[in-house]
């Protein structure tokens, strides 16, 4: 029998970005735009569900060294250019990994944007951690930032 355990944990992610809080916001809302940078590099990112609008869902899976994700969203609440804030559960080879809370803060910085990342994690079962997220999502956040200097 496999034990059970819960751990908890929450990071931020801040960046400054050289476009402003609209061209953020549709990055994450259109999902051509998501697909490019959203998910692993070089893989077909496009997700299998994608309604972005509160109470909408998004779901993608894809490969990573021979193991299989899942990423299912619910969007909580959503203000254009300003804000998305979701919850989202995550599976590993069919187990779930976490269950987590993530907002995304767009701050106009003179012709910029402030990008703030703040998620709160239960990582289940020890199959996940608060700092594997952390860099997971520092990764994430890194292709985002590449493909608005190129987009």
């Amino acid at each position: 029998m496999t034990e059970r355990s819960i751990a908890y944990g929450t990071f931020v992610i801040e960046r400054t970005l050289p476009v402003p809080p609209a061209r953020v916001f549709a990055a994450w809302a259109d999902v051509k735009q998501k697909a490019k940078w959203f998910g692993a590099p070089g893989g077909d990112n496009t997700p299998k569900q994608f309604d972005f609008r509160v109470g909408g869902r998004e779901y993608n899976e894809g490969e990573a060294g021979g193991t299989t994700f899942t990423f299912d969203v619910l969007y909580q609440d959503i203000v254009e250019n300003e804000r998305i804030i979701y919850t989202y559960d995550m599976t590993m080879n069919g187990a779930r990994i976490s269950v987590s809370l993530a907002s995304v803060e767009l701050r106009a910085e003179g012709s910029g944007t402030r990008l703030l990342v703040t998620e709160h994690g239960a990582y289940l079962d020890g199959l996940d951690n608060n700092e594997q997220r952390k860099e997971g999502t520092i990764s994430l956040i890194g292709q985002l930032e590449k493909y608005l200097k190129t987009a």
